[in-house]
């Protein structure tokens, strides 16, 4: 089983682990009712542009943290880790959204909206993150 001790965190962590929830917290806010304005009401103009860079903001947010995590972060084997698994969640996703893409161009798979390409990079991430902890901790018995 996973055990996360915050108190086994570096600062870097913390401060990164805030970012994200109040990010998420914001997010999780804001999508809901623009969707629902979108869905519901006529709006035209430069509002729906609006409304979509409104709904990215939190997500460019969450890139942006991971940056200023790596940056922050002094420890090298956290750091370390952590750029081997955005490498790795960044080449699946790109492979993941090359392979999609064709089989969309050549009419077997239907479209798919981009906003999930985040999505999966996130979750690749973390599946990479639990495989490498697995691992680790494997190695040290």
């Amino acid at each position: 089983m996973l055990a996360f001790k915050r108190n086994d965190w570096t600062p870097a962590q913390r401060a990164h682990t805030r970012r994200i929830l109040w990010l998420l917290l914001v997010y999780a806010i804001i999508l809901p009712p623009l969707v629902w304005v979108r869905a519901n009401t006529a709006v035209a103009g430069y509002i729906p542009a609006l409304m979509a860079v409104a709904a990215s903001l939190p997500v460019l947010g969450i890139f942006a943290s991971w940056g200023r995590y790596v940056s922050d972060e002094r420890d090298e084997y956290h750091q370390a880790m952590t750029l081997r698994r955005i490498a790795v969640a960044t080449n699946a996703t790109m492979g993941a959204a090359v392979v999609w893409g064709f089989l969309q161009a050549f009419g077997a798979m239907p479209l798919v909206e981009a906003y999930w390409i985040p999505f999966v990079w996130v979750v690749i991430q973390g599946m990479f993150a639990c495989i490498a902890g697995r691992s680790r901790r494997n190695d040290e018995r």
